[in-house]
């Protein structure tokens, strides 16, 4: 495809310079305009007859001179020494093969698919109790990571015709990996159908699509079946401007139906005497930006609030063993997160990254995400809660309810032309956790009232290119904490070490 429309463009440039020629050769005997406007007229014809050309090409070409395909695999192994909260040492080792395939049609018509084969080894290290569940050893689901199809009105249009519409559709439907806005409300697999509709400076994106089950770790953990069988369905449309220079606001709304709904446990696990019933439906209207400040400061930015309802905790705050009723219960929370990333433009591709995580939480709340030691019975929930994802850290990670997280960030590539250490990146990041409220409950356990500030936390990488096919990824980070807000035996330092190969294929 592409010779052919390379010999058709050469004729076509060889026609142009024959033009030109006329053109100087006419304006020195005085007759400049009409050549001019010969020159305009002949050249509109020839971009007709480019055209007709395109869509003849596309109309009588087979499709085997049209259709791009591209297949290769991934081959990973990596080993982590992981803490618990007691600082005790486990040790994980993964074997992960991956091997996609990507085929494209016209430039309109797209499939992507990846297949995984991942096993994980455990050693916990006399720590059983207190180390993942057992869906996290042996073989793990899905095979099928991923797999899509994506249509692109603009491109079909353009590879037929050689210009680029102002308006614009694509649709993307299938097993995919989402990131919403900037992935605060939403960073997760799914089987979903993304759409995309633009017309000049205006895109407005709309997503329909439910979690997918195994891959899918849900922010209520007291609900049996939250690592392996999460099912949520999600909603919604965001409108994105690009007509000021070097910003794109949007706004998005988002809504959230738990399809687990109605689910019954008996908890506390080994006692089961309290019935819990889950319920979580929510909704998030988010404001945000991305864009550039100057040549060198590249910023992001968004707000959200949740809204919707769930139900109380079963379980007595003020004491006491008698179950209490369930009522439903309204949700009023808010979460923002920004970023500003200094670019140095030097021969290192030096940046320093700077970001700022907060989210609300509750008082009323015993547990910042769960049902059971959820909000109590007659009080709002404040608590933000999603299945979003932004990088707060190797070691603690810590959601986003009740947190005040600032944290900023080196990389560089400081061997640029070093031979074999050309391609190593270093990093570190330094993140410093803080609880807005003393006595509400953060994504782990801490001690009620006290300091605000929870610990800090550095985290160091080495990425290294080898060769052109084989990386090499080291990732150390320790989180130091603030003793006086954990409980005895949760106050020691904790560290998280991963080392990894990759091979290319």
């Amino acid at each position: 495809m592409q010779k052919r429309f390379m010999t058709i463009e050469a004729v076509l440039s060889t026609c142009c310079l024959g033009v030109a020629c006329l053109v100087l050769s006419n304006s020195a005997h005085g007759q400049g305009n009409a050549a001019f406007r010969s020159a305009e007229n002949l050249q509109r014809q020839m971009n007709t007859q480019d055209a007709e050309m395109r869509k003849a090409y596309f109309a009588n070409a087979p499709v085997s001179e049209r259709l791009t395909i591209d297949f290769g695999g991934t081959f990973r192994y990596a080993y982590n020494i992981i803490d618990t909260a007691q600082s005790q040492e486990q040790f994980q080792q993964t074997f992960d093969l991956r091997l996609f395939t990507s085929i494209e049609l016209d430039g309109a018509h797209r499939f992507y698919g990846r297949l995984r084969f991942m096993y994980n080894e455990w050693n916990f290290n006399g720590t059983r109790p207190s180390g993942p569940d057992y869906q996290e050893e042996g073989w793990q689901d899905p095979i099928g990571e991923l797999y899509w199809y994506e249509f692109n009105l603009g491109g079909m249009i353009q590879a037929q015709t050689g210009a680029r519409p102002e308006y614009d559709f694509t649709a993307k439907v299938g097993r995919q990996y989402v990131i919403w806005g900037q992935g605060a409300a939403l960073s997760t697999y799914m089987y979903a159908g993304i759409f995309d509709f633009s017309w000049k400076d205006l895109k407005l994106t709309t997503i329909i699509g439910q979690t997918a089950g195994h891959d899918t770790i849900d922010w209520d953990i007291s609900r049996p079946g939250f690592d392996t069988d999460t099912h949520r369905l999600y909603y919604g449309g965001k409108l994105e401007y690009s007509g000021l220079p070097g910003h794109r606001p949007y706004a998005y709304l988002l809504a959230q139906k738990d399809l687990n709904e109605g689910q019954i446990a008996y908890l506390p696990p080994g006692v089961g005497t309290i019935p819990t019933t889950f319920n979580y439906n929510s909704s998030y209207v988010g404001l945000g930006s991305t864009g550039a400040l100057g040549a060198d400061l590249v910023y992001r930015a968004e707000v959200m609030y949740e809204y919707g309802t769930t139900l109380s905790d079963p379980f007595p705050h003020g004491g006491g063993v008698v179950p209490l009723a369930q009522d439903p219960t309204q949700i009023s929370a808010a979460a923002g997160v920004g970023g500003l990333t200094w670019l140095a433009r030097d021969v290192h591709d030096t940046r320093v990254d700077v970001q700022l995580v907060a989210g609300t939480g509750s008082t009323n709340r015993l547990d910042s995400g769960s049902t059971f030691g959820g909000i109590a019975p007659n009080h709002v929930d404040t608590s933000f809660n999603s299945l979003g994802y932004v990088n707060t850290g190797l070691v603690l990670s810590p959601d986003f309810a009740n947190l005040l997280a600032p944290s900023i960030g080196l990389s560089t590539t400081p061997f640029r032309g070093g031979g074999h250490f050309d391609g190593m990146r270093l990093g570190v990041t330094g993140f410093m956790f803080n609880r807005i409220d003393s006595d509400a409950p953060l994504s782990f356990v801490t001690v009620p009232g006290g300091s605000n500030y929870v610990g800090s936390e550095v985290d160091f990488s080495v990425e290294w290119r080898l060769l052109s096919d084989l990386d090499v990824n080291v990732r150390y980070g320790i989180f130091l904490p603030n003793t006086s807000v954990f409980f005895p035996g949760q106050g020691g330092a904790r560290d998280f070490v991963y080392a990894g190969a990759t091979y290319a294929f």
